[in-house]
């Protein structure tokens, strides 16, 4: 299968130096599946890919907001309803999930409540097959915008605290999270120390810190990609 990888964002360069960037992660989410190839397209520079260059495609997170409606982000939504229509099976990570409602006809705003950092753990409302009967996922988070209304005919699959639409599939083309499943604990706990009285206020950056030290502390991210990489394959359905 050949995946996409639509960079909407990268890391600061200390970062990066270490952790990689956004794609880099995506893929080693996805490390396990080896039957996988991925190209890289940076959105911020570069055109996007030919629709059909790609079996599939993953939309990173990003720094941007996708309020700012950029010529680049309002290619990527129109880039989006052709892959419907084209059914192209799209992931959405963060910024990925807030642009596919947007697209589609959602409302993103910034979130009442604020910053949502650190180890969160997200509640299913409606645990699809491919998740294999979760009911609960563990993942990294930081964001301020979020999905605040879905678009119409978008399936509701899990909400987290301050967060009511944390996960969102389109029938079986697309699925989104608004929280980094491709994040592990070693790289939220370098980012929120690095954002710590810089772009994060000191008391909301330690207690996301808190959540990422406290003692058996780990993210769900194994079992999502397992997910992610069924949904690419086959839809809603699981793997056989």
């Amino acid at each position: 299968m050949r995946v996409g990888i639509l960079e909407t964002g990268r890391p600061a360069p200390q970062l990066a130096a270490v952790h990689g960037d956004y794609a880099d992660m995506v893929a080693r989410l996805f490390a396990g599946e080896t039957d996988f190839s991925f190209s890289r397209h940076w959105l911020q520079q570069e055109a996007l890919p030919e629709l059909d260059s790609c079996d599939a495609y993953v939309i990173t997170g990003s720094r941007c907001s996708v309020l700012d409606e950029t010529e680049w982000m309002l290619a990527l939504e129109d880039f989006l309803r052709r892959a419907r229509i084209a059914r192209r099976r799209v992931i959405g990570i963060c910024f990925g999930h807030q642009i596919l409602a947007k697209a589609f006809g959602g409302r993103v705003e910034k979130a009442a409540t604020g910053w949502r950092l650190g180890l969160n753990a997200y509640t299913l409302d409606s645990a699809p097959d491919w998740l294999d009967g979760a009911a609960t996922l563990r993942i990294n988070a930081i964001h301020q915008d979020q999905v605040v209304a879905p678009p119409d005919g978008a399936r509701v699959l899990a909400h987290g605290v301050d967060c009511p639409f944390a996960a969102l599939q389109y029938d079986d083309w697309a699925v989104s999270v608004q929280a980094h499943p491709e994040f592990n604990i070693d790289y939220e706990r370098a980012l929120m120390t690095t954002l710590r009285g810089v772009s994060l206020p000191e008391t909301l950056a330690d207690a996301a810190l808190a959540t990422l030290n406290a003692p058996g502390a780990q993210t769900d991210s194994a079992e999502i990609a397992k997910g992610f990489a069924a949904f690419l394959r086959n839809g809603s359905g699981r793997e056989a």
